[in-house]
């Protein structure tokens, strides 16, 4: 439906009316996953009742799978280019591309050119 804080605060937009009807005439139980620190029913869309709190990368991996009602370890979230199964190990990055990543973009400096101004404004 949306993506970022627009969707978590309720503003995403309405769901197309096929899928509103959907869910209406068949008392279907729809459910989201979102990283924010709330959940409320409603919150997404009126319609979802069901709304989860994961990781940003979960989030990511659940919109790729589609739905909820997988097991991430064990069944693939999609199909590749190449037609092969891809699971959540697969786009999951290891510990040291993360450690990599953080050691070339969390510097001192960084912290420093942030911070150095933050009493200077309001």
């Amino acid at each position: 439906v949306g993506y970022g804080c627009t969707t978590c605060i309720g503003n995403s937009g309405p769901l197309s009316p096929e899928i509103e009807e959907a869910v209406a005439k068949n008392d279907l139980l729809i459910t989201s996953v979102l990283s924010g620190n709330r959940n409320f029913e409603g919150r997404i869309h009126p319609l979802v009742k069901g709304n989860y709190l994961a990781s940003p990368p979960l989030v990511v991996a659940y919109a790729l799978a589609g739905t909820v009602n997988i097991n991430l370890k064990t069944d693939p979230i999609g199909v590749g280019n190449d037609g092969q199964n891809v699971y959540f190990d697969d786009i999951w990055p290891s510990m040291d591309e993360i450690n990599s990543l953080v050691k070339q973009t969390v510097t001192p400096e960084l912290f420093r050119k942030e911070y150095e101004t933050v009493f200077d404004d309001n």
